[in-house]
């Protein structure tokens, strides 16, 4: 199942996605190249993030799509 949540972005690697920390349960999301790319995302950034579980253990989240948060 799908959940929407806020991250900040710990690393970014081109051609290889990013990684980040949810805010909620400081677990690990990984932010596919596709998505990553789509945003230019960058270390220390907070995105709102559609995550699914991962088909793995570590990262316990994969993002399927994300956007910047918006700081006022």
């Amino acid at each position: 199942m799908a959940e929407v949540i806020h991250c900040i972005i710990t690393s970014s690697l081109e051609g290889k996605g990013a990684f980040g920390v949810r805010k909620d349960t400081d677990e690990n999301c990984y932010f596919p190249v596709s998505v990553a790319e789509a945003l230019d995302i960058e270390a220390f950034e907070e995105v709102e993030a559609i995550v699914v579980r991962n088909d793995r253990a570590d990262p316990a989240w994969r993002a399927i799509k994300a956007r910047r948060v918006e700081r006022t």
